[in-house]
């Protein structure tokens, strides 16, 4: 494949180039966004709602999976295949799996080889530092698939010059649950270097609604950070992350029952993710770059006792070149080129077709967003984005914000965005003998979304959001789609219009020793005149950080999620169905003791009503699990 890679780098090279903007040591973090824009912003002028979980109630919280503290969050509804490992999927603002863009320290790591989703299974809390979420359509930021917002993951790393930290953890519990994970800081000289190593391994539970055998999951994954800055221009970051893992699953009885059965069925996969990045800041003048370049792989292979089943390999680069001027305050413009290299390749047993393919695609964009206080605490924000791609049609992307401050306290804001989905790979070229056949011929899906909030800020002791979106989808891809001369499923594109509308409230708040939230959304997802599956039309979730005393510290979480529907497809001759899915609260707790300055320890409660619910039809959900950890710090 001819790659134009070779002219963006001359362009580079030709440019004296620089970076995004570090942080400013001496400002809040939990006051700016890092993903509201290609540079930092105060969240106070974000045209937008952004929520954070920070250090200290990831640590409170005793998660072992990111999904387990995205819960909390507004308007995610997640559909989980069965118990730990199984795959896990989060729609948000109800738009689909794969409409959702994931970072993990700046690197993209949505699969394209398995539809562009991110299974979220496979993402352990293990020295997470922070986790944003910004919501709206961000295709103009952050590209295709940014749908319906972005998640962004962040490790902890080392913050003070000259410290050394190195800490090991050990966790058992029930369902034959073990992990060890440890991680090592350092900054010395310029140069911050943090790793850390996490393994999780669980014998799980039966995961269908027949039979007794326990399907079980495997974990492990090391992230490394780099960062060394030669001097005050001048900076380069470096990351990598793998991850390796083992997930027993169950067949599918299309004979008798069409539901979930005991199988010797299994997958493993491994990940891998690293970005490179050179920051040039000079020390006089408005202007600075940053240059980036970006990878992620992800081999996934199925197995079943008959031996090899199916796989695919999904590889995306990226390169990345912003310019950011600085124009004072918090007025700023950035403009850039993205180029993005997309190849895919699917391999199998050779049965009524033959499976073995290899595709690609490329994308090259500019991009441009910026803010601008038009008048006293009156912010303007755009982002707009121009997509020419190898296989579709050039696209466009924009989103427009106002945002305005009445007080200190009181800010409204209001925006519009279109952003742009392109077809997957699987959707258009995907081959699976009997069941699924692509369709080559599907056009991007167009989302246009408006926006308007209402954000009350007291001080730092409470605050409350209030937001309603309107989305209407356009060209949606429904990928179930019966084919009478192929006698399989096929994709195709809906031609009436698409819905999702919705109402967010959140509520936070710091009393005493306690730390508190509360989240409420409804939710109307309409395609275009059935409600879309797997999306609870009302969800919710409440959580509490309580230190008992200087020692020992309560954390309990409760999400609720209301009743929703999922397609069921009984043995043939009978058509699929429409089943609806019970609602059900997860209730979950975490007790940590602090014995010294060094030694910890906590008892996690998952489901700890051992609420009996499903979140995709016929494959039962985490019932209570129980894990003891001991944390050891050497600082």
């Amino acid at each position: 494949m001819k790659t134009k890679f070779p002219l963006l780098a001359a362009i580079f090279a030709a440019s004296c180039s620089t970076s995004i903007l570090a942080l400013e040591q001496n400002r809040s973090i939990e006051t700016i966004s890092i993903m509201g824009s290609r540079a930092p912003v105060d969240k106070s002028t974000l045209a937008g709602s952004v929520s954070f979980i920070n250090a200290d109630t990831i640590e409170a919280s005793g998660a072992a999976t990111v999904t387990d503290l995205l819960r909390s969050f507004a308007s995610i509804n997640i559909s989980q295949s069965g118990p730990t490992g199984t795959l896990t999927e989060i729609r948000f603002r109800g738009s689909e799996s794969n409409h959702i863009l994931v970072l993990v320290d700046g690197v993209e790591i949505n699969d394209i080889g398995q539809g562009g989703l991110v299974n979220f299974a496979h993402l352990l809390v293990s020295d997470i530092e922070r986790i944003e979420l910004l919501r709206g359509p961000q295709s103009a930021l952050w590209g295709s698939s940014a749908v319906s917002g972005v998640i962004s993951i962040t490790s902890k790393k080392a913050a003070i010059s000259g410290q050394h930290k190195l800490s090991a953890n050990i966790g058992l519990g029930t369902q034959a649950t073990r992990q060890v994970g440890v991680s090592y800081k350092t900054r010395q000289d310029g140069l911050s270097l943090s790793a850390n190593l996490h393994h999780l391994k669980t014998d799980g539970e039966n995961v269908s609604r027949q039979g007794n055998e326990e399907d079980g999951y495997r974990n492990t994954s090391f992230n490394t950070n780099v960062a060394y800055q030669a001097n005050q221009e001048h900076k380069l970051a470096f990351n990598v992350r793998l991850v390796d893992f083992v997930t027993d699953f169950d067949a599918i009885d299309f004979v008798n029952t069409g539901l979930p059965a005991d199988a010797d069925n299994y997958s493993k996969g491994k990940q891998f993710s690293a970005l490179l990045r050179w920051d040039f800041t000079p020390s006089k003048g408005i202007w600075s770059q940053s240059l980036s370049y970006q990878l992620n792989r992800f081999a996934s292979d199925s197995f079943s006792s008959d031996g090899f089943s199916g796989g695919t390999v999904g590889k995306t680069q990226r390169l990345n070149w912003i310019n950011y001027i600085d124009l004072g305050a918090n007025d700023f413009i950035n403009v850039g080129l993205d180029s993005v290299i997309e190849d895919f390749e699917q391999s199998g047993p050779i049965v009524f077709g033959d499976p073995n393919q290899t595709q690609d695609n490329q994308t090259i964009s500019v991009l441009s967003d910026g803010q601008y206080e038009v008048a006293k605490d009156l912010y303007a924000s755009y982002s707009a984005r121009a997509d020419q791609s190898d296989e579709f049609d050039d696209a466009n992307s924009f989103r427009l914000g106002l945002s305005y401050n009445f007080t200190d306290q009181l800010k409204v804001f209001v925006s519009r965005g279109k952003a742009v989905k392109n077809p997957s790979f699987t959707e258009r070229f995907g081959f699976f003998p009997g069941t699924f056949t692509g369709n080559s011929g599907l056009l991007p899906e167009s989302s246009y979304a408006n926006e308007i909030g209402l954000i009350y800020n007291l001080s730092s002791r409470f605050s409350a959001e209030l937001t309603h979106f309107d989305t209407k989808l356009e060209n949606e891809i429904n990928g179930f789609v019966f084919n009478p001369a192929t006698s399989a499923f096929t994709a195709q594109n809906i031609d009436e219009t698409s819905t999702r509308r919705g109402l967010e409230f959140s509520l936070y708040g710091d009393w005493k020793d306690i730390t508190w939230s509360a989240n409420y959304a409804y939710l109307e997802a309409k395609a275009p005149t059935e409600l879309e599956l797997r999306r609870a039309r009302h969800s919710g979730s409440t959580t509490i950080n309580y230190a008992l005393n200087k020692n020992s510290n309560l954390y309990l979480q409760a999400d609720y999620t209301g009743s929703k529907q999922d397609r069921f497809f009984p043995p043939f001759p009978n058509s699929s169905e429409i089943v609806g899915l019970s609602p059900y609260w997860l209730v979950s707790a975490n007790y940590q003791y602090k014995y010294n300055e060094n030694l910890g320890f906590g008892l996690r409660f998952d489901n700890l009503l051992n609420e009996d619910f499903e979140d995709v039809f016929g494959f039962v959900g985490q019932s209570r699990k129980i894990v003891l950890n001991m944390r050891y710090q050497l600082n």
